[in-house]
């Protein structure tokens, strides 16, 4: 069984499983010429630094490495950065968490998400368009635009209990050129 504890756990978790993800990887916050090798090596309109400390922490937008060097004292020891998604918000066809559960004879799903381009993983519980526990069974979430598509990525992958961050996209993005593209996966935090 997987246990993930916390962020940097979950991004080398989802680098080790291959998932599709926009670039992203965790920094000591004085590993200076860790993360300018990144903002090299991913040349993006728009990146993100994120608290790893704790779920819905802080986060800020930046456009280069020269914007977000004063920003990395504003973090703990360590800093996620990520390639923005922002550039393909109109391309989202739905986003949000979903938790597939595995009992041996029958799956469940917890689902909630947004189809709109203004959903996030950070808004998603403030207005869901869907609020889902069922079966798989229930044929309702296979009207769900994109849901299809998760659900074959989930399956493919094994990701089974345990929460997933998702969009779906109606075109192929991410390191691994491909329509679902995970945000986070968690277990344990």
């Amino acid at each position: 069984m997987i246990k993930i504890r916390d962020k940097k756990d979950a991004v080398a978790k989802m680098k080790e499983l291959r998932l599709n993800y926009f670039p992203l990887d965790v920094f000591a916050t004085d590993d200076i010429e860790g993360i300018k090798k990144f903002f090299k090596k991913y040349p993006a309109k728009e990146y993100v630094l994120r608290n790893t400390d704790k779920p819905d922490g802080d986060f800020f937008f930046v456009t280069s490495f020269e914007e977000a060097l004063p920003l990395l004292s504003k973090f703990g020891k360590r800093v996620t950065v990520d390639v923005s998604y922002n550039e393909y918000k109109e391309d989202i066809v739905l986003v949000g968490d979903v938790k597939v559960t595995r009992d041996g004879y029958r799956e469940m799903i917890d689902l909630i998400a947004r189809d709109d381009e203004e959903g996030t993983n950070r808004n998603v519980y403030d207005n869901p368009k869907y609020n889902i526990h069922t079966s798989l069974d229930d044929d309702k979430v296979w009207r769900i635009p994109g849901f299809s598509k998760l659900m074959a990525y989930i399956s493919e992958h094994e990701l089974y209990n345990m929460i997933i961050e998702f969009i779906v996209y109606d075109c192929k993005v991410g390191i691994n050129k491909e329509n679902v593209v995970i945000v986070e996966i968690r277990t344990d935090y």
